[in-house]
C-alpha cells in the first residue's frame, strides 16, 4: 500500500480539485455574479438537464435543506426556475434560465483560464491524454460494483 500522498489517487484528485476550486474563485471575484456552488448548480443543470432537487442535492453532495436554501436564492435572482413534476406532485423540477446560461459561459472562461494554468507546461497531446484518463476514471467510477 503506497503510503505517500503524492502518489495516491484519491488525495491528488481531491487536492487539484480544491486548488482548482481555489483558483477559480480568485479568478472570478471581479467579473462573475455568483458563488461557486451556484456556478456548480448551474453546470450540472446544463450538463445533466432539467431535475428534482433532490437528485441536484445528491449530486451536489450536500444536504436536499441545503441545496433548497441555495436553490431559493436564486431562483429569487432569476438564475433558475422550479417548477411542479407532473408525474409527481411532491418533486420539484429545477432548470436553468437563459440568464444562467449566460452567467455560465462567463463561467467557462473562468475555467478555461484555470485550466490553462493547471496544465500548464502540458502538450497538446498531453493534455488531451490527460482528459482522456480523467474521463475513464469517471467512467470506472460511475460503473456498479462487482457482486
Amino acid at each position: 500500500m503506497e503510503k505517500n500522498l503524492d502518489k495516491r489517487f484519491g488525495f491528488l484528485v481531491a487536492d487539484v480539485g480544491r486548488l482548482s476550486g481555489k483558483r477559480f474563485d480568485e479568478l472570478s471575484r471581479a467579473s462573475l455574479d455568483l458563488t461557486r456552488a451556484q456556478y456548480r448548480v448551474i453546470a450540472y443543470l446544463a450538463y445533466h438537464g432539467e431535475m428534482n432537487q433532490a437528485g441536484l442535492a445528491d449530486l451536489m453532495e450536500v444536504a436536499p435543506i441545503s441545496a433548497g436554501r441555495l436553490l431559493d436564492r436564486m431562483e429569487e435572482g432569476g438564475w433558475i426556475a422550479r417548477r411542479p413534476n407532473p408525474q409527481d406532485r411532491r418533486e420539484r423540477m429545477v432548470g436553468i434560465t437563459d440568464k444562467a446560461g449566460q452567467a455560465l459561459d462567463a463561467a467557462r472562461q473562468v475555467g478555461d483560464l484555470v485550466t490553462g494554468v493547471a496544465l500548464g507546461g502540458f502538450t497538446e497531446a498531453e493534455a488531451e491524454q490527460f482528459m482522456g484518463f480523467l474521463q475513464r476514471a469517471r467512467a470506472n467510477l460511475s460503473k456498479p460494483l462487482p457482486e
